[in-house]
């Protein structure tokens, strides 16, 4: 079993008495701007998010992109996987125009301009996707390796990739993700162990699937809780009192105003 790594600084994501859950921007602000662009990651900055996550894939030379699907098509002008295809055809395409016409001429952003945006005004929180392995880990942390003092951690559904990361770089915040599926299909116990047997030192579980048991479970575990994705208000509260340490959303604003 790999241990959780204890030299990981995970002050800014544990709750003290009386502090509400740290908020995490979800591809930015991605409710009001398009997701993964540096328009989103700003505007969640200019409203206050103190993190931002985003989403990270390998193109065919090796440059690790911010995008969520494994293909262009959905929120770009172009067609096609990611893995297929070089970075500079990748820049020429609009990944603006479909979520608004204000938005047209955003591009694609290397993780390096995402690192870049967020230096000294947001912790990045980086996903690196699932099957991407050791090459997606390696190119991440060599951009993360020439970006020191950034306030980042690092989140992946892949236990492979969550292996990597602690033994590569063991002082990295990083979070095991945990949807739906997986609680309903194996169970708190066995997802928390998972996390610790894998090197995570916190889980970031699917917001409808935590309970009250998943937290007490992850607590006892030294292990805290980041839920994603939830925009309610109402749940907001719900999970806040289940005492999560995290929330990520699409829309920062509202959970900053709720907490405030």
């Amino acid at each position: 079993m790999q241990s959780v790594t204890a030299s990981a600084d995970l002050e800014w994501l544990r709750r003290g008495a009386g502090r509400a859950p740290l908020v995490v921007a979800h591809r930015g602000a991605s409710g009001q701007a398009p997701e993964n662009t540096l328009a989103a990651f700003r505007l969640a900055i200019q409203q206050g998010a103190p993190a931002v996550e985003c989403d990270v894939h390998l193109t065919l030379d090796g440059v690790p992109v911010v995008i969520h699907d494994d293909r262009v098509d959905r929120t770009t002008t172009g067609t096609g996987e990611v893995a297929t295809q070089r970075y500079d055809a990748l820049r020429d395409l609009d990944a603006g125009t479909w979520f608004g016409a204000q938005f047209a001429g955003e591009h694609l952003p290397t993780l390096e301009e995402a690192l870049a945006v967020c230096a000294g005004k947001a912790r990045l929180i980086v996903e690196l996707k699932r099957g991407g392995g050791e090459a997606l880990v390696d190119a991440a942390l060599a951009a993360i390796n020439r970006a020191p003092g950034t306030d980042l951690a690092v989140i992946s559904f892949g236990p492979e990739e969550v292996r990597h990361v602690a033994r590569k770089r063991p002082d990295l915040a990083l979070g095991f993700l945990i949807g739906r599926k997986h609680l309903q299909e194996h169970g708190a116990a066995t997802a928390v162990g998972t996390a610790r047997n894998c090197g995570a030192n916190f889980i970031s579980p699917q917001y409808d699937a935590t309970d009250e048991t998943l937290v007490r479970l992850a607590v006892d575990a030294g292990l805290p809780v980041s839920v994603w994705t939830v925009d309610d208000p109402g749940r907001m509260r719900r999970l806040a009192a289940m005492g999560v340490n995290a929330i990520t959303t699409n829309y920062p604003d509202v959970a900053l105003d709720l907490f405030r």
